[in-house]
């Protein structure tokens, strides 16, 4: 599980500015080690010029490092790890210049995010990809911010959105869905002995519950239809080929002699 079971761990009582920084807590560094080993394969195989990260900056270099894309910017209004300063839903990008965009924890900590995934198509090129990352509300990680939302405490703020409303948002701007990765099945708790006695609940859910995980992580692709060709009306066809044949009924009449 990655946690030391000779000691308890809790929750730091100062509070954590950012999901970025709770990634570096005990829990989320579990979490993180198995998204990283999920996602690998699907970066692996993605290859381009340009790639930009929207949210959890100090994460990128670790989770962008099997990825075949060239140059990698970071955005990320809460940290310094940043290569880029600009508001999310107002790239200073072109249009049609990006690979990959990769969108994580950020929809669920913003008040506009079908502007964001606006811009996010926009910058994308024909066939581009784009992965968000955020946590799943249908799980014992969504009850427990289904509690505790209304305290602002990080990762446990914000707005968790269902897989499922993901994809009908991103229909709607004209993405195709190509994976739906479902990672993390370990209680929310930072209790390491606890976490170890409730090591059969993780391997039951991974098997029978697996829609029950702590992360959503969902790959879309840019669609652009091609225009269907439409033929030339001027094209004169001939309707009969060949001469007319001459009909059977009538011999001996007189046009044949």
């Amino acid at each position: 599980m990655g946690f030391s079971q000779n000691k308890t761990i809790k929750t730091k009582q100062q509070k954590l500015l950012s999901i970025s920084q709770w990634y570096q807590t005990p829990l989320g560094e579990t979490l993180f080690s198995e998204l990283k080993s999920r996602l690998d394969p699907v970066l692996a195989t993605t290859f381009g010029y340009y790639s930009i990260q929207i949210g959890c900056a100090p994460q990128a270099q670790a989770l962008l490092e099997p990825c075949r894309v060239k140059y990698h910017f970071n955005l990320d209004e809460n940290s310094k790890s940043l290569n880029v300063n600009a508001h999310p839903a107002l790239l200073p990008i072109a249009s049609d210049s990006v690979d990959l965009v990769i969108l994580m924890h950020h929809l669920s900590h913003t008040k506009e995010p079908h502007a964001i995934l606006r811009e996010a198509f926009r910058v994308l090129i024909p066939e581009g990809k784009l992965i968000i990352i955020d946590f799943n509300p249908i799980s014992f990680w969504g009850l427990r911010h289904f509690f505790q939302s209304w305290l602002e405490q990080i990762p446990w703020s914000g707005h968790f959105y269902t897989a499922r409303r993901m994809t009908d948002w991103m229909k709607l701007l004209g993405f195709d869905k190509q994976k739906h990765l479902q990672i993390g099945y370990m209680p929310p708790i930072h209790h390491a002995r606890l976490i170890h006695k409730l090591s059969w609940l993780e391997k039951g859910m991974k098997s029978w519950l697996p829609f029950l995980s702590a992360l959503n992580v969902l790959v879309y692709t840019k669609n652009i239809s091609p225009m269907t060709p439409i033929r030339h009306r001027w094209v004169a066809r001939k309707l009969l080929l060949g001469k007319v044949a001459r009909p059977s009924v009538g011999r001996g009449m007189k046009y044949d002699k």
